[in-house]
């Protein structure tokens, strides 16, 4: 009996157990669905110098949400609306923080910025400050004079350039144009152009602009395998070091510069109002390291983002002569020939609005979104999604869908028509230049009217074709990768005037 007893006893402890383990054990993760990883790097082998395309093949092999582990890091890729509306706006508290990447850390002081900061009381601090003191609309209206200047200049350097029909580097054209715009807001200063001493300073800032997207964007093992950086063999944690410095020594100077000059009465540019607004905790003023931060913002951002998809545009449509004619035949109906473009006429010009949009489609100014990162755990279309994941939403991917666009590798700005082309945004998600929630880009509106007022400019003056001797199929449209992606070579062209010479005067 005892023996019985004894065994019966035994038999329901474990059957207990068994019915605890079923009905109390957390089930198991259940996360997006993505590529089998390898030991210690996981996925990390699987991408190449182009990650963008990458993760858009894995998208269309594994669905709307892939998961991939990096190294030591969970992240999760998407292309596809639905999912990115669910990630920047329904679930925008969540997703609304970055990764504190090595790059950030070296190259935006400390993540001090407002591109790169994670999510918190300083972030909010740094965008109050961009939109209450810098990006306002009276603000920006303000400078619309040198903006039109800027237009004029830009009409009058590639009229001298043209003569006698030589080839135009319209990457150094449209770098000096954004830069000069950008620059005189923010510091006051024109560094490109006839009369400006700052030339050489600012190719080399320029190049080293250049230098910071591209640090920025690369995905460097390190962030990845903490082991990574005590190896570096391509010395990419040097050369951060190496552009913060240069960054740097660009950014004090200018302070010290605005700083002899208070009292000295002037228009305020972007830097005496950072100059002139207190700092925390009772300070006077705010830390030059903010100041540093905010001009690294908006100069980098505003430069190279708004050149390089001008860029794009323009070689998109000189490799499509139909699309140059029915640009013009828009400016010659809204502008006419006896004047220039004026910022008025922008709103009047849908299917050049259509152009860029359709180049935000083809060519977005960066493969990625800034990645996001998320702050708790969260669910999305039932998986599980850990907290700290990094979040890379495929621009480039999302404008080559084939499930949200047709015929997706035909540049046809028609798609886009209506009777008022939005561009910065759109409730559909099927493009997105300058994101969307806490984390959109608060100087989207300059930013598309940089991009307009450059583009109507050269298509209204002149006419353009590729160098004698090049094919209109020949017309490269390969990219690089970097936090921008722009052309792998510069856009080469031959412009002929198609205004009066007084105009270009």
């Amino acid at each position: 009996m005892d023996f019985i007893a004894f065994a019966l006893a035994t038999l329901t402890t474990v059957l207990l157990r068994l019915l605890c383990l079923r009905f109390f054990q957390t089930p198991p993760i259940k996360l997006p669905p993505g590529p089998r990883g390898w030991p210690i790097v996981g996925n990390l082998l699987q991408l190449t110098h182009l990650p963008h395309r990458d993760m858009s093949e894995l998208c269309k092999k594994y669905g709307p949400l892939v998961y991939l582990k990096l190294g030591s890091v969970d992240a999760i890729t998407t292309d596809d609306p639905d999912t990115i509306r669910e990630i920047l706006l329904q679930q925008d508290d969540v997703f609304a923080s970055r990764p504190r990447t090595l790059a950030a850390v070296h190259l935006a002081y400390g993540c001090g910025d407002v591109a790169l900061a994670p999510f918190g009381p300083n972030w909010k601090r740094m965008r109050r400050i961009c939109m209450e003191h810098l990006l306002t609309t009276k603000r920006l209206e303000s400078f619309a004079g040198h903006r039109a200047e800027e237009a004029r200049d830009l009409a009058r350097d590639v009229w001298a350039r043209a003569r006698g029909g030589r080839p135009i580097n319209l990457r150094e054209v449209l770098g000096g144009f954004s830069m000069n715009n950008v620059t005189r807001m923010l510091v006051g200063k024109q560094y490109f152009g006839g009369g400006c001493g700052g030339r050489s300073e600012a190719v080399e800032f320029m190049h080293i602009t250049h230098e910071l997207f591209r640090l920025l964007g690369v995905i460097y093992l390190g962030d990845y395998l903490p082991f990574w950086r005590w190896v570096d063999p391509h010395g990419c944690e040097r050369k951060m070091r190496e552009v913060e410095k240069q960054v740097d020594d660009f950014h004090t100077k200018i302070i010290e510069e605005h700083r002899r000059r208070i009292g000295h009465g002037g228009d305020m540019d972007f830097v005496d109002v950072l100059l002139s607004l207190p700092g925390e905790d009772g300070k006077e003023h705010m830390d030059d390291v903010e100041i540093k931060a905010l001009i690294q913002d908006m100069i980098a951002a505003a430069t190279d983002t708004s050149a390089v998809t001008n860029e794009w545009a323009m070689t998109e449509v000189i490799k499509h002569p139909r699309v140059l004619g029915k640009v013009q035949e828009e400016l010659d109906k809204i502008v006419g020939h006896d004047r220039l473009v004026s910022e008025s006429d922008l709103a009047h010009l849908n299917y050049l609005r259509c152009v860029v949009r359709e180049t935000f489609r083809m060519h977005p100014a960066g493969p990625f979104l800034i990645p996001h990162e998320s702050l708790r755990d969260t669910t999305i279309h039932g998986y599980h999604v850990p907290a700290k994941t990094r979040i890379f939403i495929n621009t480039h991917g999302l404008g080559r869908n084939a499930k949200v666009w047709d015929n997706v590798e035909e540049f046809r700005p028609e798609r886009h028509w209506s009777s008022r082309v939005e561009i910065s945004h759109g409730g559909d998600f099927k493009i997105l230049p300058f994101s969307a929630g806490k984390r959109k880009c608060p100087g989207a509106p300059l930013g598309v009217t940089l991009v307009l007022m450059g583009l109507a400019q050269l298509f209204h003056c002149f006419d353009w074709a590729p160098p004698e001797g090049v094919e209109l199929r020949d017309i490269d449209t390969n990219e690089v990768y970097g936090m921008t992606m722009p052309k792998a070579h510069p856009l080469v062209a031959v412009a002929t005037p198609r205004l009066a010479p007084h105009l270009y005067q």
